[in-house]
């Protein structure tokens, strides 16, 4: 299953890559979203390509109903971005993998932060991929509108952080 989102956030691609590196800005995103950051790790130079792993948890009561059935505890999520090297104009490619432990589910897809002078345009392509015989594919396209709109509020929360900070 496919999820796409697009926004534009109101600050130099610079500006919104070192938001988007900013621990406390990631454990505020998560909040915002109902889940907790346990841990934020970058990895590599960020002058050049390099990797962030961040690791949330998620409430069941925060899922869709009909995950709910299958998940009762909870989720831990698991996101790598791999961040490659700014383009002249300093625009980014990042090409993220998610994984939910404890269930046979997964993400993969692509952001871009496309430098737009003091704007930049951010967009996403994610797949998702819920391996469960018979329900697998309906329990991807439930989760999608919900995964679409967490990747759409990080943008939306940057333009609010970086006017605040």
């Amino acid at each position: 299953m496919a999820v796409t989102a697009e926004q534009t956030v109101n600050a130099p691609v610079e500006k919104v890559t070192e938001t988007f590196l900013d621990e406390a800005f990631n454990r505020h995103v998560a909040e915002r979203g109902g889940a907790t950051l346990n841990s934020f790790e970058v990895d590599g130079d960020t002058a050049g390509a390099f990797t962030v792993t961040s690791v949330r948890t998620m409430g069941a009561d925060k899922l869709p109903e009909m995950a709910k059935k299958f998940i009762k505890d909870g989720l831990n999520i698991t996101q790598v971005d791999s961040w490659a090297a700014p383009e002249a104009d300093g625009s980014r490619n990042i090409r993220t993998e998610i994984t939910v432990g404890g269930m046979p589910a997964n993400g993969e897809g692509t952001q871009r932060l496309q430098a737009q002078g003091e704007k930049t345009a951010v967009s996403v392509n994610m797949s998702l991929n819920v391996k469960i015989p018979l329900v697998g594919g309906k329990l991807a396209s439930t989760a999608e509108p919900y995964v679409g709109k967490a990747l759409s509020l990080q943008a939306r929360e940057a333009d609010a952080w970086i006017a605040s900070h």
